[in-house]
């Protein structure tokens, strides 16, 4: 039976964690600091008002650098209760935990997935699905644990237990210190004019594409992680200031490629299964309605399952580049195929 659930915070995380759980059938309570950001959850099916009956899980929702603070009150505001949260750092919100003296009954937890937009406006209660959720036990009791871990099961997440530092260190290399390089690579931009940076391919959008995210909540979390964060980075300069420094300069390069395709092929692919060999198959296609449904029903046709997809936008043509990623087995079929139906297939 589904434990009654209070969430504090009203923000993109705890409005969606409301919304997907009361949609299962779970009753739910939510509140914020701020009145409206409170109203607007409530409205919005994410959570009703408490009542007076006790909660038995609290879910913190509120920003990484408030966590700690609040989980500590939420122990003690409901000492019948088992109380995890969901921000993307967890050893200090341990040690806090910790300190209350009622750590057995709070499980740390960060489920890996987020939006490009804030605030409960941009809440989906499908937001988690299939993602993955860490959680981090760190001492709580089996009962705790098992209460905690009803909430990715309810929401199909891809559940990992980890400890909190082992979580940290790891976030550290496949969020946070990603989202520096991005941030970084597309500041240097800065120096070009507008022509310059309309050369710019489809490799510079991928790495940039979370460049776009607004700095408040990450200034939080590098503070909250900031010895694994610079870890992280010294590594990853240490391999640039190798490139940089080598007397050949391509052959520090080569060396730094093949580590990045070994790891890179680690990297979980479709389903979170290992990476696979695609071919890509790039076409022109007008840009204009319709276009890319007709393409895809083309593709279709052909019994040919797409794996990926990737878009890119020509800068000055009415025009835009679809890659469809397929099987190597389907490639050269899917290619005559299209060329049938009048598709211009790009260069490759």
């Amino acid at each position: 039976m589904a434990p009654r659930t209070h969430i504090v915070g009203a923000g993109l995380i705890g409005a969606s964690l409301g919304i997907g759980l009361a949609a299962e059938g779970w009753t739910v309570t939510i509140e914020d600091n701020d009145p409206e950001a409170e109203r607007l959850a409530r409205s919005i099916g994410a959570g009703g008002t408490p009542t007076g009956d006790a909660p038995e899980l609290v879910i913190v929702a509120v920003p990484p650098s408030a966590a700690a603070a609040v989980v500590a009150a939420a122990l003690g505001r409901y000492p019948d209760a088992v109380v995890t949260d969901v921000a993307s750092v967890k050893a200090p919100i341990a040690a806090a935990a910790e300190a209350t003296g009622a750590s057995s009954r709070y499980v740390g937890s960060h489920p890996m997935a987020g939006r490009e937009v804030s605030g409960g406006l941009g809440a989906q209660g499908d937001l988690f699905k299939a993602r993955p959720w860490v959680l981090c036990p760190n001492g709580a009791t089996p009962e705790a644990i098992a209460t905690v871990a009803l909430v990715p099961e309810a929401l199909q997440c891809d559940v990992v237990t980890m400890e909190a530092a082992a979580h940290d260190a790891a976030v550290a290399r496949v969020s946070h210190a990603p989202q520096v390089a991005a941030s970084a690579v597309a500041a240097a931009l800065g120096i070009l004019d507008a022509d310059d940076v309309a050369l710019a391919g489809q490799g510079l959008r991928d790495v940039t594409r979370i460049a776009a995210s607004l700095p408040g909540m990450w200034a939080d979390i590098a503070r909250l992680n900031r010895k694994h964060l610079i870890d992280s980075l010294d590594h990853i300069i240490a391999d640039l200031e190798e490139v940089r420094e080598a007397d050949d300069i391509g052959e520090a390069l080569t060396d730094l490629i093949d580590r990045g395709r070994f790891e890179v092929a680690r990297i979980p692919g479709k389903h979170g299964g290992a990476t696979r060999d695609w071919t890509p198959v790039t076409v022109i296609v007008p840009d204009t309605p319709g276009q890319l449904l007709r393409l895809l029903q083309h593709t279709a046709a052909e019994d040919v399952n797409v794996e990926d997809i990737a878009i890119e936008h020509s800068p000055r043509q009415p025009v835009g580049l679809t890659t469809l990623y397929v099987l190597p087995t389907h490639a050269a079929a899917l290619v005559a195929a299209l060329e049938r139906h009048g598709w211009e297939i790009a260069a490759s």
